[in-house]
């Protein structure tokens, strides 16, 4: 994600929006609007110098576009390695804990039964 596109004119907002979307570049607005105007930024990174030449040049010809359903591929493919992640890094944390429980019940039989054996 990032911002290709910034103006206070809605007009100018909305032609961008436009122009980008029918060349195959899915854009989005932040939810957390500005207070000086309106910003577009673009989903993949590989799209930024053919959004920037389109909003310079209406008859650029965008090289990486992609179809709305291409799209939804890429954007399923990310979430699920997104998902992956997350369930990788729960493992992890349950792991440390498990591990450090472990420590901690072993360090405390030790300190009852080391003076007894003594």
């Amino acid at each position: 994600m990032r911002q290709v596109f910034f103006t206070d004119s809605e007009l100018e907002f909305r032609d961008a929006w436009v122009r980008l979307t029918q060349a195959g570049i899915p854009v989005f607005e932040p939810s957390k609007p500005l207070k000086e105007g309106r910003v577009l930024y673009i989903w993949l990174a590989h799209q930024y110098d053919d959004a920037v030449q389109l909003l310079q040049n209406p008859l650029h010809y965008v090289a990486s576009g992609v179809t709305d359903e291409e799209f939804a591929r890429i954007r399923a493919a990310a979430d699920a390695r997104m998902e992956r992640t997350r369930d990788h890094a729960w493992e992890q944390s349950l792991n440390r804990m498990v591990a450090c429980a472990s420590f901690l019940l072993i360090s405390g039989l030790v300190y009852i039964t080391l003076p007894n054996i003594l």
